[in-house]
């Protein structure tokens, strides 16, 4: 057997109506509270609200301005409106940009300023701050990882980070916060959840157990995904838990070439995330069929999808078109997007050799 690591610090707390329970599953400690969200958020659903009323007694603030893919300035900003209140704990609620904010402000409230220092490589002198994260889509699993990406706008760059401080110390994941999606959001985030499982499955850092959890993960998304796109509220609340699961698999076994490849099309031609993945996962399966050892697991990955018509099948019946020139994407970019992909981590946990003109002739099967 593979040897393996499982750790997951994080406390789950699941299941509809879970929201009422925030004050009983908080860190220990008292102090102001930073709230991390984003407008729509705090429009849509009644978790900013609530989770506010929850620590009243605190000293809490709301810190709204995240946007959709959370960049440096952002983040600093968050970080000083925690210094400034003196935060003692940080709450991100939303999807996976203000929970991926939330982290970095978590960092950066305790450490000062200067997050492109940690994303270089320096320690932080002081543990983040401690972080509770509260999901309203079904889709990153970021309530439960110690991960987070960031977006560098003066290079063009989606960067992610990783410590084990950033696992937040709880993640309440109530279903009834996602009934508010849109339809288009149910399945762009739906589609990350199933790039999260199929990846963390091929990774050549996977072992039995994970893969367990990932082939369980797409499982459910293969059967939940168009009924939870439709408002169905019990397969809503099958994607919440598949979304979850699936971010704790990634933790264990990560995300591979598929996802680093993904981030061009969100940071060239503003693709949402888990859209710009799917729509890239055919054409990475057939490089994967063709030069990778593992594939008795692609072949388990064949059986699922079959009663479907297929990967590329399963993805367009989402209405997610597989070729990324329908998303502006062009030939003369495609040689910059693989040598900004081929230095990621992603790539050495791909369970096959990759090249930059490997990469580059993926992106060109798909478009």
């Amino acid at each position: 057997m593979h040897p393996f690591r499982f750790h997951l610090p994080t406390r789950i707390v699941f299941g509809s109506g879970r929201l009422a329970e925030l004050s009983a599953i908080l860190p220990p400690g008292d102090g102001p509270a930073l709230i991390v969200t984003d407008r729509n958020v705090a429009r849509r659903t009644a978790a900013v609200s609530t989770a506010a009323s929850s620590l009243s007694g605190r000293g809490t603030e709301i810190f709204s301005d995240v946007p959709e893919n959370p960049d440096f300035e952002c983040v600093e900003r968050g970080a000083e409106t925690a210094r400034r209140l003196g935060a003692r704990l940080v709450i991100g609620i939303g999807g996976g940009s203000p929970m991926d904010a939330a982290k970095g402000i978590a960092l950066l409230g305790a450490n000062g300023t200067g997050l492109g220092r940690f994303l270089e490589g320096a320690p932080p002198e002081n543990a983040p701050l401690p972080l509770v994260c509260i999901p309203t889509t079904a889709g990153t699993g970021s309530e439960v990882t110690p991960y987070a990406v960031f977006t560098d706008m003066e290079n063009q760059a989606k960067i992610g980070y990783s410590h084990p401080g950033l696992f937040p110390a709880a993640a309440l994941v109530d279903p009834e916060l996602t009934y508010s999606m849109p339809v288009e959001i149910a399945v762009n985030t739906g589609l990350d959840v199933l790039s999260h499982a199929l990846e963390s499955y091929l990774s050549t850092d996977a072992f039995e157990m994970n893969d367990v959890l990932a082939l369980h993960v797409l499982d459910t998304v293969l059967v939940n995904l168009e009924a939870a796109a439709a408002k169905e509220k019990e397969a809503m609340d099958r994607m919440a838990y598949a979304a979850m699961l699936a971010g704790v698999a990634i933790t264990q076994s990560g995300t591979i070439l598929l996802h680093i490849m993904g981030y061009c099309l969100t940071t060239f031609h503003d693709v949402p995330h888990g859209r710009a993945t799917a729509a890239l996962l055919p054409a990475v399966l057939d490089f994967l069929r063709d030069h990778s050892p593992v594939q008795g697991k692609i072949g388990v990955l064949d059986s699922l999808f079959a009663p479907y018509g297929g990967p590329r099948s399963f993805v367009e019946a989402q209405g997610v078109p597989t070729r990324i020139a329908s998303y502006g994407v062009r030939e003369d970019e495609l040689e910059m997007y693989a040598r900004k992909v081929i230095i990621k981590g992603d790539v050495r946990i791909t369970p096959a050799p990759v090249t930059v003109r490997d990469i580059e002739d993926i992106y060109r099967a798909a478009l």
